[in-house]
């Protein structure tokens, strides 16, 4: 047996307590080897700065044709939403594509993911130019439970991850809001909107209703999880007509045969 299996065999043994007490104490390690300013690293050839503790969670090549996709259309100035933004790999990459003064909002409702995402822009001297809402995103309003285990990215509302070491997976209730409801008094609607949410995103695609038909111009990029649609009450027909009511089309952009009944990463473009 290889020694990082054993170990994380013996890490899982171990009582809740004890694995967040361990995992303070590798942050504090983290903090005074490499300071509050993290590690120099890379991503998709950017220059960034994160926790070392998490590097390889964030690259240095993640989703490269999608990268490649966004970075030719995203432009200085304008406004990126990142639905999901766990540890902020698309948050730092659409501040760069979009600096210097274009802005990006970060939804994020797992507590633990978000610590990280803030001391990620702190590193990278973009907090001014990042808003983290603390919420999920759906298709109402409200309050759920959210499950999560430590700041890993497939956490979700609904259910535990089957993915997950379920051992480590806790429960807790978490705001939910619509991004009709969030830009509806807003002095500008975002220019781009990049989602990655375990399978919710039907549901919160359909909260944006007013927002999609509203701004024509928006670009979507949005992570498929078919198999995990009936969190929310959706299926394939049911995403196909509500991607045929906001007359929107599935391209995919990493690999998938089929944008909606395979899992990956696609681009939703206007039929017309």
């Amino acid at each position: 047996m290889r020694p990082d299996s054993l170990l994380r065999r013996i890490l899982h043994r171990l009582p809740r307590p004890v694995l967040d007490a361990l995992r303070r104490l590798r942050d504090r390690w983290s903090v005074w080897r490499y300071g509050e300013g993290g590690m120099a690293w890379t991503i998709n050839d950017l220059a960034v700065r994160v926790a070392p503790e998490h590097r390889l969670r964030m690259g240095p090549i993640y989703d490269p044709p999608v990268a490649a996709y966004l970075a030719r259309r995203v432009s200085p100035g304008q406004l990126v939403v990142n639905v999901g933004a766990n540890l902020g790999v698309y948050v730092l990459q659409s501040a760069a594509w979009t600096a210097p003064d274009g802005r990006v909002v970060a939804f994020e409702p797992n507590p633990e993911s978000r610590a990280l995402l803030r001391r990620h822009l702190v590193m990278n001297r973009i907090e001014d130019r990042v808003v983290v809402e603390p919420a999920a995103v759906g298709g109402a309003a409200g309050r759920a439970t959210f499950w999560r285990s430590g700041s890993d990215g497939m956490s979700r509302l609904a259910g535990p991850n089957p993915r997950l070491d379920q051992a480590e997976t806790l429960s807790e209730e978490v705001d939910v809001v619509t991004l009709d409801d969030y830009w509806r008094d807003a002095e500008r609607p975002p220019d781009w909107l990049i989602m990655d949410i375990e399978g919710f995103e039907p549901a919160a695609l359909a909260g944006a209703r007013e927002l999609i038909l509203g701004t024509p111009d928006l670009g979507l990029v949005v992570e498929m999880h078919p198999d995990s649609w009936h969190l929310c009450g959706y299926d394939l027909d049911r995403t196909e007509r509500l991607l045929a009511e906001l007359g929107l089309r599935p391209v995919p952009l990493t690999g998938q045969r089929d944008p909606l009944r395979d899992h990956g990463m696609v681009a939703l473009r206007r039929d017309g």
